[in-house]
């Protein structure tokens, strides 16, 4: 009975350290992940699972990382690491990492030139001293003899997928949409490195004057003008348009030189009024704006003639944008409610203003800043635009030619109420200003899942003053209101962040009380001796005498 015992024991530990391996194995080759982070930050995008799933070879990854990173080096070295393995784990073995090996600084500074890697000079604290220290951090792509490279720096978390993607689809060799695009001279005035780069890393570009007809292909960038099209530049974009190609307008109506800002007139606007849009002749003021050195050293003021504006919520194109930073902005209105649908998704604050042209005089918005009356509720910079659009030339038979479409019940163009949306930025928060753009040509192209990825962990948090004020419709002058919402909330995040963790603590440690309870009664009864036989005959003859009494 005892040997049997002890077998009984044995068998029973074996199998549960059994279904412990077994549970081991299949763990490995299962994953769950839960990310509850706003925008799923922290996942891979459907767009980015979709493109390693998607490689034609193998990819490899080869990270050069200094030891001992600076603190504010940290969190992106993490952030990459994670998103590395996410990247390998939807690639269904085609991507793979690795962390390249060295003896020493020296070594590693010589394989970062070699591969074109950036070194960044960091201050730190070292021995009880600040010193200077180079450090790396830098990726490079490698995948059937083609590579390119990516610096990592402080801050880049937002962007880091989408950047990431970005090269490995261009490292794969990976067909991209193709993309029309107007330039004007407009275009060449101005730097716009950042956003050409941009446009070749994501789109097949293909450069056009209008001219001649464009290939029904699928989207147009229309990039701005100071001056008219002539007929045949004008007949073809409204071709495009009735045959079901879709544009993106970036147009206002300020024009800037040597002599002045004025409003600017072309027959472009006659075109968007045809179908339905105005480009009003003003400049869009916003107490939410970029600021600029002011004539004291080091001072810093805000220019309301730059409006800093956020995107519409419900909006696929613009939803999670708060700080896209617009030159010279002008407004925009429907003039059809009945043919056409206009729904705006850029838009200044609640706190706004405009200037009128024809001539704008900006010298007073300058020199009174947030002092100049900004009074005005929000203002459309930009919309998107469907519905039912006659050409331009329905009336207009000497100009039609065969094939000429008179009408699109279902034509569609965004209209950015900012030529200079191209524009590289002078200050670098406003780095990604161009993103818009993207988003509103991948939107036409059906591609929200890569939109998605580029503007994922832009969305402003609903802890911060500004948005609340936004959402609410709050307007800074409001000085009262203002300090009462300011001390509101500020006393409901401290009561929160004080009492919040008690009360959780306390509910756990009240429910787990509850659920021993029984256990503790029923621990006691089981203490607790009971007679289990009892004689007949002392029962029924002690009834009613005291316990001492019973011999």
């Amino acid at each position: 009975m005892k040997a049997k015992t002890t077998n009984q024991i044995i068998g029973y530990y074996l199998l549960r350290i059994g279904i412990i391996l077994m549970v081991l194995l299949i763990s490995t080759q299962l994953y769950l992940r839960l990310d509850l982070s706003a925008n799923k930050s922290f996942s891979l995008g459907k767009y980015s699972r979709e493109t390693v799933a998607k490689l034609k070879g193998k990819m490899v990854v080869k990270i050069y990382a200094s030891k001992d990173l600076p603190p504010e080096f940290g969190a992106v070295h993490r952030y990459m690491q994670d998103l590395m393995a996410e990247y390998k784990r939807a690639s269904r073995g085609k991507f793979n990492y690795e962390f390249v090996r060295y003896k020493d600084a020296a070594e590693l500074a010589s394989l970062a030139e070699e591969n074109h890697l950036q070194t960044f000079p960091v201050q730190i604290y070292e021995n009880e001293s600040l010193v200077m220290k180079d450090v790396i951090l830098g990726l490079v792509f490698e995948s059937q003899g083609r590579f390119d490279i990516m610096n990592l720096y402080p801050g880049l978390e937002p962007t880091l997928e989408y950047e990431v993607t970005k090269i490995i689809q261009n490292v794969d060799g990976k067909l991209l949409s193709y993309l029309h695009v107007f330039q004007d001279t407009l275009y060449k005035y101005y730097p716009s490195q950042l956003f050409n780069r941009e446009i070749n890393q994501n789109y097949k570009v293909g450069l056009t004057d209008l001219e001649k007809p464009l290939a029904q292909i699928q989207t147009l960038l229309f990039a701005g003008i100071t001056h008219d099209l002539n007929q045949e530049q004008l007949y073809n974009l409204d071709q495009f348009i009735m045959k079901g190609g879709k544009v993106v307008f970036l147009q206002d109506r300020i024009h800037t030189d040597q002599y002045g800002i004025n409003a600017l007139d072309s027959n472009i606007f006659e075109l968007l009024a045809h179908y339905g849009v105005l480009i009003h002749p003003n400049m869009v003021l916003d107490s939410r704006c970029s600021e600029g050195r002011g004539r004291g050293l080091g001072q810093y003021i805000p220019y309301p003639i730059f409006p800093v504006v956020r995107g519409m919520d419900k909006n696929p194109i613009t939803s999670n944008t708060d700080n896209t930073l617009l030159y010279f902005a002008s407004e925009i209105t429907a003039l059809d409610s009945i043919n056409i649908e206009f729904e705006p998704i850029l838009q200044s604050s609640a706190s706004s203003g405009r200037l009128n042209g024809p001539v704008f005089n900006v010298e007073p918005v300058m020199s009174y800043g947030l002092s100049y009356p900004l009074n005005d509720p929000p203002i459309t910079v930009a919309a998107k635009v469907s519905g039912k659009l006659t050409s331009f030339f329905a009336r207009n038979e000497a100009m039609q030619k065969p094939g000429f479409v008179s009408e699109r019940k279902d034509a569609q163009f965004i209209v950015f109420g900012d030529s200079e949306l191209f524009m590289d930025p002078d200050d670098p928060l406003y780095l990604n200003r161009g993103f818009v753009v993207l988003n509103a040509i991948d939107y036409f192209m059906d591609n929200l899942s890569m939109i998605k990825i580029r503007t994922r962990n832009l969305a402003p948090s609903i802890l911060r003053m500004d948005y609340y004020m936004y959402k609410n419709q709050i307007q800074p002058s409001e000085l009262e209101r203002y300090r009462s919402v300011s001390r509101t909330l500020l006393g409901v995040f401290k009561f929160t962040a004080i009492f919040l963790p008690v009360i959780l603590l306390s509910a756990l440690g009240f429910f787990t009380w509850l659920a021993n309870k029984p256990k503790e009664v029923k621990a006691k009864k089981a203490q607790t001796p009971e007679v289990t036989h009892l004689d007949n005959s002392i029962a029924v003859g002690t009834e009613g005498v005291k316990d001492e009494e019973i011999p």
